[in-house]
């Protein structure tokens, strides 16, 4: 018998619901506006109406439960809004485990200013709430809530239950029919579900007919969001194409001045005019309480007033940007060493190599020890090592296979999660055996985790690859975190405990390697795309995912150059190398080798040579890290970071900035020997021709196998720094400022190393370039690009 193919129900099958629909009463306390607020309860059920089948209410509401929603203004341009049934809201979604002290949840560990000035004035049929940044509009009946600027735009809006030409029910068959069926069946205003079957909190907001959405942690498909469905639920992804990924964040930026966060860690929906083109909703599951922030700007001003809620990027230590190289895997002292000696004697410039999955005694099975028989001296080996200027990174993953002595020592110290019938929680599919997993939430399996990891440190690893941690089951208990919550917060504190181990091992130079990640995770650097394919198609699908999470708080990320699995072909090898080299953090890893010399010497040749401009570039990406971090700003920066006001750049996602003055324009298709760019306005110079460019355009480009199109700002100055086999190899020395075309006057703290900054500052007088820099630890020179007159006291490379 054939089925019926309707769209689906708002929460997919009809269930009672409370919708929150006047205000009651309300009270300014300080900062913060409690209103007590009447509820609507509908029961909805499914109707033909002549054919098709839909969600409706046949009845008028009753009374539902009182409810409260509290406003918090944590500074003039955040606002959080709590909502729950009853006359309070809860402090927190879960408890505040790790974040240091005043942390509300491991995901908010920021504090509000102390005092917000609030004004208030109120008529009958308004609240109106001011700041010396926005204004908030609340209406009574019927209840919502519209955020605008000071001058007096729309920012933000909630969906109300009712508008103005439906509640004039002249003309209507049934005015709560009619409601339900045109105006709420797909995008319910905020409420709850009021029944025993489920507990889950919603809300809807405005989407204007010309409103950008972007975000979301690591998003591989387009750009701006709208017209999809973001369901956020950390899972393997098994590719770069993928609609799952591994790192996702309840926050999201809109063109219309504004973003907002969703405080949870439980399964969320984001339905982004997907279902109701006019509306963007949120659902939250197993839970009756919203907890989310609301904070006006523009998307660089929004960045940080982001992490000042969930975190600040760390700052990875100058090492990590040089180059990483790895594969499935290297299983043994012999080959690590050898593979690093041909490295220097074929001039490839690299700083990590990492061992995946083959240090232990058998391969894959974790159990945080190096083989005796295939690394009989790891101290030693990484001693050789790092005299070649070489560090070691380390896979591990929190999985335990039950063949791994480390499962033993879980399950007797209580350290693994558990069922609910008290015993360890085991799953399958631990590479070939059952395996159980850390119980993060437990503050004594953390403790016993990072022991471990300590006696590694203390071998000379440098830094840990955090495999994993997206897989935690619902199913099974968790010492401190309920098990429905525990999903998506799950790599948070993974990594929360692998980065406090690697701080106290290493201070500053601290850095972890990770593949999951959720809101905070950003805290500690670096995160990579997880497991590619070695095909084209997954080139943009990358870009797009690092795009995505610069603007959800992440200034540090990178992707397996090659693709992690299958065996590229030399032309993929080079362009994804060169979006590497332009990416924070590059590594080629993956199975087959990824050895550039695997891949001929045609490919080893252009490896080699963008490796030597990423060195030379140091200064530069370490000050873009350094810089961008205290401002939450990406190394890799969407054009909508740089030109906001431009609509064009919130549709770019195959053109971006690598740091604040070079833009990169990567080949993503296969044979392609030039492309269309957009340069966004103002002058432009072509990095390796010195043609101007005028932005504001498209413009095409010609890229043969050997360039990857590259233009640098108009008036920059780009520093540059000598040819290196590894970062620190030689002092900055000499110091190299390029300015490109013609400049007036800046400055600029150029961050050659940790702690040390080179103080440049410039000024054209009389046409003549005047230059000043303090702190260079040797020779300066001026490079002129595009004309010019090198000032007295320098040499001169004018190119």
């Amino acid at each position: 018998m054939a089925g019926t193919h309707e769209i689906a129900p708002f929460l997919g099958t009809p269930m009672p619901v409370e919708f929150v629909a006047k205000l009651a009463s309300f009270e300014v306390v300080g900062s913060s506006v409690i209103i007590a607020c009447d509820t609507e309860r509908h029961m909805p059920e499914m109707q033909d109406y002549y054919g098709t089948l839909c969600e409706t209410v046949l009845s008028a509401p009753t009374a539902g439960t009182p409810s409260t929603v509290r406003l918090d203004f944590w500074t003039p341009s955040v606002m959080r809004l709590r909502y729950s049934a009853g006359s309070d809201v809860p402090a927190t979604p879960v408890p505040p485990l790790i974040g240091g002290e005043g942390a509300i949840s491991p995901m908010l560990i920021g504090a509000p200013d102390k005092q917000v000035a609030l004004e208030m004035t109120e008529t009958d049929d308004e609240v109106t709430i001011t700041t010396s940044a926005v204004v908030l509009t609340i209406t009574k009946d019927p209840w919502q809530l519209t955020l605008r600027d000071r001058a007096g735009k729309m920012l933000w809006s909630t969906k109300p239950v009712d508008i103005d030409g439906l509640s004039r029910p002249r003309n209507q068959w049934n005015p709560p029919e009619q409601r339900w069926i045109f105006l709420h069946r797909y995008a319910y205003p905020l409420g709850r579900v009021c029944g025993k079957d489920r507990n889950t909190v919603f809300a809807s907001f405005e989407l204007r007919h010309d409103e950008k959405i972007v975000g979301f942690g690591e998003a591989f498909g387009r750009f701006d969001k709208v017209g999809t469905s973001q369901m956020l639920w950390l899972q393997e992804a098994f590719g770069n194409a993928s609609p799952a990924s591994y790192k996702q964040v309840p926050f999201y930026i809109s063109n219309h001045g504004h973003a907002a966060f969703v405080h949870t860690s439980n399964a969320v929906r984001f339905d982004v005019g997907s279902r109701e083109h006019t509306a963007m909703s949120v659902m939250i599951e197993d839970t009756d309480a919203l907890d989310m922030f609301v904070i006006a700007g523009k998307p660089a001003e929004i960045l940080p007033r982001y992490t000042s809620l969930t975190g600040a990027p760390a700052v990875p230590p100058p090492w990590s940007f040089g180059f990483w190289l790895g594969r499935i895997t290297y299983d043994s002292q012999e080959q690590v060493e050898a593979v690093a000696k041909e490295l220097r004697e074929r001039r490839i410039p690299t700083d990590v190599i990492h061992i995946d999955t083959g240090w232990f005694k058998k391969d894959y099975t974790c159990d945080l020890t190096f083989s005796p028989t295939r690394f009989p001296d790891p101290a030693g080996m990484m001693a050789r090592l790092r005299e070649q200027g070489i560090r070691v990174c380390l896979w591990q993953w929190p999985n335990y296979n039950v063949a791994s002595p480390l499962f033993d020592e879980g399950l007797e110290g209580g350290y693994l999660a558990k069922r609910t019938s008290g015993h360890a929680f085991t799953f399958p599919g631990g590479y070939g055996q059952d395996a159980g997993m850390i119980d993060f939430s437990n503050p004594e399996a953390v403790e016993w985790y990072q022991g471990k990891l300590a006696a590694l440190f203390e071998l000379g690893v440098s830094s840990i690859k955090v495999d994993y941690g997206e897989g935690a089951v619902p199913s099974a208990s968790y010492a401190n975190i309920p098990s429905e919550s525990m999903r998506n917060l799950y790599p948070l504190l993974y990594q929360d405990a692998v980065w406090q181990a690697s701080v106290r091992a290493g201070g500053e130079d601290a850095v972890i390697w990770a593949r999951a990640g959720w809101a905070g995770s950003q805290r500690y650097p670096i995160h990579w795309s997880g497991d590619g394919i070695a095909r084209f198609e997954d080139l943009p699908c990358v870009l797009r995912g690092m795009l995505s999470m610069g603007l959800s708080g992440f200034c540090f990320y990178s992707h397996d150059v090659g693709g992690f699995s299958g065996n590229p072909s030399p032309e993929l090898y080079i362009r994804w190398l060169q979006l590497g080299v332009f990416s924070s953090h590059v590594r080629a890893h993956g199975s087959p080798p990824r050895e550039p010399w695997e891949y001929g010497s045609h490919a080893e040749e252009v490896t080699r040579r963008y490796l030597d401009l990423r060195y030379r570039l140091m200064p530069y990406l370490f000050t873009a890290a350094v810089e961008g971090a205290r401002r939450s700003l990406p190394v890799a920066r969407p054009l909508i970071l740089d030109s906001p006001e431009d609509p064009i750049s919130w549709n770019i996602d195959d053109v971006y900035l690598f740091g604040p003055d070079i833009l990169v324009a990567p080949i993503l298709q296969e044979g392609a020997t030039s492309r269309t760019a957009y340069l966004p306005s103002g002058a432009w110079l072509n990095f390796w021709t010195g043609e101007s460019v005028t932005g504001g355009a498209f413009v095409t480009v010609e890229a043969d196998l050997e360039t990857l199109p590259l233009f640098v700002r108009s008036g920059s100055m780009i520093p540059m720094g000598p040819e290196q086999q590894y970062v620190g190899e030689h002092p900055c020395d000499p110091l190299e400022l390029h300015f490109w075309g013609p400049t007036t006057s800046g400055e600029q703290a150029v961050h050659i190393a940790q702690g040390k900054v080179v103080k440049v500052a410039w000024q054209t007088v009389d046409g003549k370039l005047e230059v000043d820099a303090v702190g260079a630890p040797g020779l300066v020179e001026i490079v002129m690009h595009h004309g010019g007159v090198v000032p007295s006291g320098y040499r001169s490379i004018e190119r």
